[in-house]
């Protein structure tokens, strides 16, 4: 099997999953009801969003070699 090239931190990979929870909860607020629409799931979103270049710097990840 060959290795996957890619290897991210678990840091990493938890702005990755953040992101993807906070837009699965704003499109939900967006067109149901079952949640209501709170800028929460924006800001956590944006936060998730400026972490992950900050954690992908840290990791040395940012230069191309």
């Amino acid at each position: 099997m060959k290795k996957s090239k890619f290897s991210y931190s678990n840091r990493t990979k938890i702005f990755g999953a953040g992101m993807i929870l906070f837009v699965i909860l704003d499109a939900t607020s967006l067109f149901t009801d079952i949640l209501e629409e709170n800028s929460i799931y924006e800001w956590g979103f944006l936060i998730c969003a400026l972490g992950w270049p900050i954690s992908m710097h840290f990791d040395g990840k940012a230069k191309k070699d």
